[in-house]
């Protein structure tokens, strides 16, 4: 291949030829990799398959770096005639798209095989789409390299800088993953939960101590409560008495008296809050900062545990509503006064939302598993998995020892193994997501950590 890359008559031909090649890697590797995640986003594997994908990746690390023989092999090769019958260009690029597959030509690393599977467990179109990008230029950069040094008998004449890329290649694999999973889940704050964002700041509560705002790696404890963060403005509470301070200085602007006030949420035009009434219901209510005199009833009076906490951004608040009946997001205009269910289910718990520019962050609990989603404001589609823990409870064999497995019913694909942690509330910036993880402790009391996980 870099005999064919360097073969142009003139150093324009061969800028050109090396440029098709590197496109036709790239198509190649986004049609096969790009597919795979979109599949795994769409049928989202079970335990047992990340497992097993985690495994073959350990494995072609292991004969990567031992530079054993890569099996199984593709032993086809590109068609020759191509570079015989068409102009040089367009058949590097067909050899381009045919090696960018992975899987149609020879094998040169383990590595290689194992990007698969993971592209798969992903469950995510974009990172299958970086990985499948980073496989092609991993397969194109020695080529472009070696054609311009004119050097075509480099890997065939010293096959240790063959054992040399699949090292590489296996340190990559091993770097992806270690990093991949760091971003997955990186811990900001324990303890520490009900966070809110904005931009570069995040807050949250730590529960006997107060709430603590992180700015540019700087941590501030706040004089207050339930902190809250949007526009240009910083909002904490004080048992009853609620503080609208500048988000740059902490000067406090506005305090506001709101009895039985509890969770807040504030934007550049609007303060909403849930609060519990004497009654021993709860509502979620707001308030203009044109008229903080007037405040505006968000939701029906609801029993206790009924309302989750309000995220709001611009005019538009949303919140969860769940009960016997089955869960519910919601959205309200606070501008316009539209009002709508953005999901609901009866088979699943739906919580604990939080928007940002026309994306819903929210999570599913099910059966099988806890979810924390990021997709669309806007229609049913269920989003991509960005976190997941294991369900609350377990699954039994679905039938009696010893007896048929005719009828039995396994509503999860694989027996999940359950925890006692809990997914709890998050906040959405433009390149991260917040969740609260509540852990259980002894005497039945929750402590609560804030992980940070990259959109």
């Amino acid at each position: 291949m870099v005999g064919t890359v360097s073969a142009g008559r003139t150093s324009g031909h061969r800028k050109a030829a090396g440029i098709a090649f590197a496109a036709g890697l790239a198509l190649g590797a986004v049609v096969v990799f790009g597919t795979l995640g979109a599949l795994g986003a769409l049928l989202r594997p079970g335990r047992a398959f990340v497992v097993a994908a985690a495994t073959l990746a350990g494995a072609a690390v292991l004969m990567d770096l031992a530079g054993l023989r890569v099996r199984p092999q593709v032993r086809f090769q590109v068609p020759e005639r191509w570079r015989r019958t068409m102009p040089l260009s367009g058949a590097l690029f067909l050899y381009g798209v045919l090696l960018g597959t992975g899987v149609t030509t020879f094998v040169p690393a383990a590595a290689a095989w194992a990007l698969l599977p993971a592209s798969f467990a992903l469950a995510s179109f974009p990172a299958a789409l970086a990985i499948g990008l980073s496989f092609a230029a991993g397969r194109a950069l020695p080529v472009l390299v070696l054609a311009g040094r004119g050097d075509e008998t480099a890997l065939a004449e010293r096959p240790q800088g063959l054992r040399v890329l699949r090292a590489l290649a296996a340190g990559s694999l091993v770097i992806a993953m270690v990093a991949g999973e760091a971003r997955a889940a990186t811990p900001v704050a324990s303890p520490g939960g009900d966070p809110g964002a904005a931009d570069t700041d995040l807050v949250w509560q730590e529960p006997g101590v107060g709430g603590f705002l992180l700015r540019d790696g700087q941590r501030t404890q706040l004089p207050g409560t339930d902190p809250a963060v949007g526009g240009p403005y910083i909002a904490w509470r004080s048992g009853d008495v609620v503080t609208i301070a500048a988000r740059d200085t902490l000067v406090p602007v506005l305090e506001l008296p709101l009895p039985g006030v509890e969770k807040l949420a504030v934007s550049e035009r609007w303060l909403v809050y849930r609060t519990a009434l004497p009654s021993g219901s709860e509502q979620i209510r707001a308030l203009s900062f044109a008229d903080p005199a007037s405040i505006r009833v968000v939701t029906h009076t609801r029993a206790r545990g009924v309302l989750g906490r309000p995220s709001v951004d611009g005019d538009v608040v949303v919140y969860h509503q769940s009960g016997a009946g089955g869960s519910r997001l919601l959205f309200a205009d606070l501008a316009s006064g539209k009002r709508r269910i953005l999901r609901s289910s009866t088979r699943a718990q739906l919580l604990n939302p939080a928007q940002l520019g026309g994306k819903l962050l929210y999570e599913r609990f099910s059966r099988c598993s806890q979810e924390l989603r990021l997709g669309p404001i806007d229609g049913n589609g269920a989003g991509r998995v960005l976190y997941r823990l294991p369900p609350r409870a377990g699954q039994d064999a679905g039938h009696e020892h010893g007896h048929t497995h005719q009828g039995e019913r396994l509503p999860c694909p694989y027996r999940p193994r359950p925890t006692a942690r809990i997914l709890w509330t998050t906040a959405l910036t433009a390149t991260t997501a917040y969740v609260t993880v509540l852990r259980p402790v002894r005497g039945g009391a929750t402590t609560p950590s804030l992980l940070a996980i990259s959109r």
